[in-house]
């Protein structure tokens, strides 16, 4: 029977023992260090959490004030809206003051002449206030046709003035700077066809 070295064994686990507490440390060491990634973490989305409700309730403030600068905005656009004409409309008192005051001379005077005067200077300046908005009259005899200033309501044939050529304004046209108010009713003109006039002249004699 062999015999057994209590030394030996005792050795031996003595070593075994020793890796296994040497190993419990490093797996301690480990937990220990987890735990503090995990604390670290839950820290980190605390701060987050508090951060994303701060940024959260701030978003719906300037929600809030967004819509309520909406509904100012509104408010004040329906007022400019509802007002933008009335500095328009003295500018014309004085000439309605103007109007009346001439159709009750013509009355009383019968003077056509004067009457007649007085309407022209009244015009006049029912123009200037026109043209002190921005309001032009359009271009028209003389000018080369065009669609976006002119509306064609009659043709004639001419060989005195170029084809596509405004000869006769019927109603005035009137744009406020870049904007067509209202397009100039003309004639344009369109040069006869001095071949065809002359064939048909040979087929009548």
């Amino acid at each position: 029977m062999k015999r057994v070295s209590y030394k030996n064994k005792y050795l031996q686990t003595k070593e075994e023992l020793e890796f296994e507490r040497e190993r419990l440390k490093n797996v301690q060491k480990e937990l220990s260090r987890l735990q503090r990634e995990i604390k670290e973490t839950k820290e980190e989305l605390a701060s987050t959490d508090k951060e994303a409700a701060e940024y959260l309730d701030c978003l719906r403030r300037l929600k809030a004030e967004f819509e309520n600068y909406k509904k100012r905005s509104l408010k004040e656009k329906e007022k400019i809206v509802k007002f933008a004409s009335e500095d328009l409309i003295k500018q014309f008192f004085p000439l309605l003051d103007d109007l009346e005051r001439a159709l009750e001379s013509a009355k009383e005077s019968k003077n056509f002449t004067a009457f007649l005067e007085g309407i022209k200077i009244i015009l006049m300046q029912f123009k200037q206030v026109l043209k002190n908005q921005g309001v032009e009259e359009i271009k028209t005899q003389g000018e080369e046709f065009n669609p976006y200033f002119h509306e064609a309501v009659m043709q004639v044939e001419s060989n005195k003035h170029p084809d596509n050529l405004v000869v006769e304004e019927i109603r005035k046209g009137y744009k406020l700077k870049d904007k067509i108010l209202r397009p100039a009713m003309v004639k344009v003109n369109k040069r006869k066809n001095l071949s065809s006039s002359a064939a048909k002249g040979k087929k009548e004699k």
